[in-house]
C-alpha cells in the first residue's frame, strides 16, 4: 500500500500555513514543506514541525466505553432530545474554529434545529458594534505588512506567531520602522517601548501608512480590543488581529449572531448551574482555559458533555459521549485564514487529487436527522460556504474600519506578575521543549537566582519549580509560554523565590 499524501493547513493558529502530511500504511505521519503556500512560502514554525505529535486520533465513546460512531451519534441525539434540553436555556454549543468551514456550517444547522447558536469562544464580538466585526475578523493581508512604513507590534511573534517574523523582517528591509509595545524587548524591533496605553496615539507616530498588529483570543479583554480599534480609527492605521485557531476567521463569518458567549462565560454558566449540557466541535475547554484542572472540575458538573472531535484530548476522557471523526488533515473542506484567504484540504495521490474524508460531516448529518432536521452532504455544504463567504471574500482585501471611536469602558483590574504568552503549544496543551519562564536581571539579583538553577513559583492553587531565562523586560514580570499549575488565569499573582 502506498503512503497517503494530504495537502492541508497547520492547525496551530489562524496564520494558515500550508504543508503536506504523509501517512504511511502503519499510520506513521511525517510533515513536508509546501513552498507554494501563500501564507508561509514553505516555512514552518516549531509547532508545525511537531505536528505528527499533535494528530492523536480520537475514539468514539459512550459513558467511558468504546463504541461505534453510529451508536455514539444515536446516544448523543437521545440526550439532546430530552425534554429539559430542548428548552435550550441550559444547553450550549461551542466550536472555536479547529475544523473546516463545512463542518462548522453543519454544526450551525444543528444549533438552528435546537433553537440556539454556535458559540465561537470569542465573546468579545457580542460587545463590539457589528460594523467593527469585518475588520476584527479579517485584517490587513500578510503581503501588505511587508509594504507599510511603520509597524506597531503588540504581540511577541517569536513565541506566539512565529511566521510573522519573516513578514516583519521583510517590512524592515523595505524601510519600515518597527515599534514593539510588548512585554519584553524584541530583537526585530527598531524600538521597544513600555508606555501608558493612553499615550499610544501621541507617541507611536502612526498614520495611514502604518499597521497595528495585535491579537484576539478567548481571554482577551474587550476594553483592550476597543482601545486597539480606537488607535486605528484615530491614526488611520490599518490593523490585524492575530488569532489562535486555524479557522477562527471562517467560523466568525459563519457563526456571528446575538448572544455569543466566550469560553470563560460558558464555563461560568456551567459552574453556576445555568448550563447543563455542552456540545463541543473540535474544541477542548480544558486545553483552552488558563487553569486546566479547574476547567476539568467545572465540566464534570454537566449532566451531558458531548464531544465531536478529530483528535484525542483531555476533554474526551471526561465526556459522556465522544463522536470520533477523521483527523483534521484528512477532512474534505476549507479554512479561512486571518487575512481572509480561503484554503482547501486536498488528498493527493500520484497525479490525481482524490476526495478527502467526510466522516465528520456524515456524523453531524445523522445527528441532525435524529433531531428532526434534514440530511447534509459535503458538496451542498461546500457550495453554501462558497456562497456565504467567498462571495464576500474572493481574495484577501482589507476592509477599512467603519465604526466610530468606541467607549473603552471599565478596564479589567487584573493584577498579577505571571503572564501567559499564549501560543499553539498552550492552546493544544502540547509538550514544549522551551520549559522555562522569562524574567529580567533585576529579579535574578533580587532573588539570588543561580545560573542554571530554578525559580520557585507559588499561588493559592499550587507550586512549581521551573527553569528561567533572562530577558530585557519590565521589573517584576514573569512571562510563561507554557501552562503552569500555579496559574489561575491569563494573569496570576505568584510568589517567587530561588530554588536552593
Amino acid at each position: 500500500m502506498k503512503e497517503m499524501i494530504y495537502q492541508t493547513v497547520c492547525p496551530g493558529c489562524n496564520m494558515g500555513c500550508g504543508l503536506y502530511i504523509r501517512e504511511n500504511e502503519d499510520g506513521k505521519l511525517a510533515v513536508d514543506f509546501m513552498k507554494s503556500s501563500s501564507a508561509n512560502l514553505g516555512k514552518l514554525c516549531r509547532f508545525g514541525m511537531k505536528l505528527p505529535y499533535h494528530y492523536s486520533k480520537s475514539v468514539s465513546m459512550v459513558d467511558g466505553k468504546k463504541a461505534s460512531v453510529e451508536y455514539a451519534v444515536k446516544i448523543a441525539s437521545d440526550r439532546l432530545s430530552g425534554e429539559d434540553v430542548c428548552v435550550n436555556v441550559n444547553v450550549a454549543l461551542l466550536g472555536v474554529g479547529n475544523t473546516t468551514n463545512e463542518e462548522s456550517l453543519a454544526f450551525n444547522k444543528i444549533a438552528d434545529r435546537m433553537g440556539t447558536i454556535v458559540n465561537t469562544g470569542m465573546g468579545v464580538y457580542s460587545e463590539l458594534p457589528t460594523e467593527c466585526h469585518p475588520t476584527v475578523g479579517v485584517g490587513v493581508t500578510l503581503n501588505d505588512i511587508e509594504n507599510v512604513n511603520r509597524i506597531a507590534l503588540f504581540v511577541d511573534p517569536y513565541i506566539q506567531y512565529p511566521l510573522l517574523v519573516r513578514r516583519i523582517l521583510a517590512a524592515r528591509k523595505n524601510g519600515a520602522y518597527v515599534v514593539s509595545v510588548g512585554l519584553r524587548d524584541l530583537h526585530l524591533a527598531d524600538e521597544n517601548r513600555y508606555i501608558d496605553p493612553d499615550l499610544y496615539e501621541s507617541e507611536l507616530g502612526l498614520d495611514s501608512g502604518s499597521v497595528i498588529i495585535t491579537e484576539l483570543h478567548p481571554n482577551t479583554d474587550t476594553g483592550w480590543v476597543r482601545r486597539m480599534l480606537n488607535l486605528a480609527l484615530r491614526t488611520q492605521a490599518k490593523i490585524l488581529f492575530m488569532k489562535p485557531f486555524v479557522n477562527a476567521a471562517g467560523v466568525d463569518l459563519l457563526c456571528k449572531g446575538a448572544g455569543q458567549k466566550g469560553i470563560p462565560e460558558i464555563m461560568d454558566g456551567i459552574n453556576e448551574g445555568n448550563i447543563k449540557t455542552l456540545v463541543v466541535l473540535d474544541s477542548d475547554p480544558i486545553e483552552l482555559m488558563p487553569d486546566s484542572d479547574a476547567a476539568a472540575a467545572i465540566l464534570k458538573k454537566l449532566d451531558n458533555l458531548i464531544v465531536i472531535t478529530s483528535r484525542d484530548s483531555p476533554v474526551n476522557r471526561i465526556a459522556d459521549v465522544v463522536i470520533a471523526t477523521e483527523p483534521q488533515y484528512a477532512k474534505a473542506g476549507s479554512f479561512m485564514n486571518v487575512e481572509g484567504r480561503l484554503l482547501n484540504n486536498v488528498h493527493v495521490y500520484g497525479d490525481n487529487n482524490l476526495p478527502s474524508g467526510t466522516a465528520g460531516i456524515d456524523a453531524l448529518s445523522t445527528l441532525n436527522q435524529y433531531l428532526g432536521g434534514e440530511a447534509m452532504d459535503y458538496q451542498t455544504l461546500h457550495n453554501k460556504v462558497l456562497e456565504s463567504i467567498v462571495r464576500k471574500y474572493t481574495k484577501p482585501k482589507y476592509k477599512e474600519l467603519a465604526c466610530q471611536v468606541l467607549d473603552i469602558g471599565p478596564v479589567e483590574g487584573q493584577k498579577g506578575n505571571l503572564i501567559y504568552l499564549y501560543n499553539p503549544f498552550m492552546w493544544f496543551d502540547q509538550p514544549d521543549d522551551n520549559d522555562f519562564v522569562l524574567v529580567n536581571m533585576n529579579m535574578v539579583k533580587k532573588l539570588g537566582l543561580r545560573k542554571g538553577g530554578m525559580i520557585a513559583l507559588g499561588s493559592d492553587v499550587g507550586t512549581v519549580n521551573i527553569r528561567y531565562r533572562v530577558e530585557n523586560m519590565p521589573d517584576g514580570l514573569i512571562l510563561s509560554a507554557r501552562k503552569l499549575p500555579v496559574a489561575t488565569g491569563w494573569i496570576t499573582m505568584v510568589s517567587t523565590e530561588a530554588v536552593l
